[in-house]
Parts: structure tokens; C-alpha cells; sequence
């Protein structure tokens, strides 16, 4: 799979204020989102997204010391298959775990990624039966968003920019590196980005670029590379 010229203009050269319009419009991207996949029972995309977007992190951090539970790591799973491909086995698998060892597990997670570990935390959290990579980074970026970016495969296509993807640590790393190298870029403008807020601007923008186009550009800036390319 990969992205059109677009997002890889976007990625690279987009400017603070392009990203912050883009990200403005992530709630849209999460519709369309749900309307493509088919009805399923349990909770819907909308949900789940803003528990993780809105609730885990605080609840998390709340706990001494900070953790996550088997029960919001199987919600945490349902909301990463949702918003992605739908493999059921993988919540099965999640829910496996024992508490006692989830606990553990994140607990060390989030230990390590708050000093910036990334391999090693990643790592760690996918020590769970059934959490590779991916979802190990899902929990990282929304609790330890200044240092993570969450592994989603539209994000790490147009980081990579690559058409393959090996869903490895390794791979990972590289992925988060280009986005934390953004974020670093935008954020000598008027706002402090995480990699997490690029990640979730380059995914918004990957999702309605194939799906409504239209709404995506309908309040570009005169400044945009896209206009700027159509002024030559």
C-alpha cells in the first residue's frame, strides 16, 4: 500500500499552521473511518477514540504507579482493530493476559517511555500475548505522547515511504524517529508538537485524501504547497 504526493509534501514541508488545520479535522477522519467499516456489535470507533484520545492517559497516570489494565488494553485493542484491519483474534489474545501481569508489564512500559526508551518500552509491552509492536505503541503514544507516535500503517507508509511494512520494533523506531524529526520542525513555529499530534495529522490527512478530498483542502491557505504549486 502506499500514499499519493500529497501526504509526503504534507509530511515534510507542511507548516505549523497547515498541520493545526489538518489535525483540527481528525474527528471527521474518525467518522468516515466508522462509516467504512461494516456494523459490528460492542462499541463504536467514535467511542473508543475519544476514550483514548480524551480518557486513558489521565487515568493511567492516576494510578502509583502509572498502569493500564486487561480491560483497557482489550478496549485499547478494539479501538486500534477498528480503526484498522479486524482481526478478533488479537482482542481474544489481549484478553488472555493476566491482570496481575498487564499491571506489571505497563507499569514498566510507561517507566521506560517516560524517560524516552522507546525500543525498550515498546519492547516490554510487547511481552503481552497478543500485542506486537503496534498496539504496544498505541498505549505509549497516548500516555507518553511527547515521545511516541503510534504505529498506524498510513503514518508509517508516508514516514517510511515505503510500500512494504514488517510491523518490527525496528521498524518502529525508524517510523518514530521521522515523526518526532517533524515535530521537532513544526514546532519552531507557534506551537509545541508531540510526535503523537503529527501522527494523528498524517493520518487524518491519508484518510481524507482518499475519502473526501474536498473537505481536506476546502480551507487550505493561500500559503499551502498545493496552492503555491497551482500560483506557478
Amino acid at each position: 500500500m502506499s500514499y499519493g504526493a500529497g501526504v509526503m509534501e504534507f509530511f515534510k514541508a507542511g507548516s505549523c499552521g497547515e498541520f493545526k488545520r489538518v489535525l483540527l479535522l481528525y474527528p471527521e477522519a474518525v467518522k468516515v473511518k466508522a462509516q467504512q467499516k461494516a456494523k459490528k456489535k460492542g462499541e463504536s470507533l467514535e467511542s473508543l477514540d475519544k476514550w483514548i484520545q480524551n480518557d486513558l492517559k489521565t487515568t493511567a497516570d492516576s494510578r502509583t504507579p502509572p498502569h493500564v489494565t486487561r480491560e483497557e488494553l482489550v478496549r485499547l485493542m478494539e479501538w486500534k482493530l477498528a480503526r484498522g484491519k479486524f482481526r478478533p483474534r488479537l482482542v481474544e489474545l489481549a484478553g488472555s493476559n493476566e491482570e496481575e501481569k498487564v499491571v506489571t508489564v505497563t507499569t514498566e512500559g510507561l517507566r521506560l517511555g517516560a524517560k524516552g526508551k522507546v525500543t525498550e518500552a515498546v519492547e516490554m509491552i510487547a511481552t503481552l500475548r497478543g500485542i506486537g509492536p503496534a498496539t504496544a505503541s498505541a498505549i505509549l503514544a497516548v500516555c507518553r505522547p511527547e515521545y511516541f507516535c503510534f504505529f498506524a500503517d498510513e503514518v508509517a507508509y508516508t514516514a517510511l515511504a515505503t510500500t512494504t511494512l514488517k510491523y518490527t520494533a525496528k521498524e518502529y523506531q525508524a517510523v518514530n524517529a521521522s515523526v518526532k524529526d517533524c515535530a521537532v520542525r513544526l514546532s519552531k513555529g507557534d506551537k509545541k508538537w508531540t510526535p503523537h499530534e503529527v501522527e494523528l495529522a498524517v493520518w487524518t490527512y491519508c484518510v481524507l485524501e482518499k475519502t473526501n478530498p474536498a473537505l481536506l483542502h476546502s480551507s487550505s491557505s493561500s500559503s499551502s504547497p498545493e496552492s503555491k504549486r497551482r500560483k506557478k
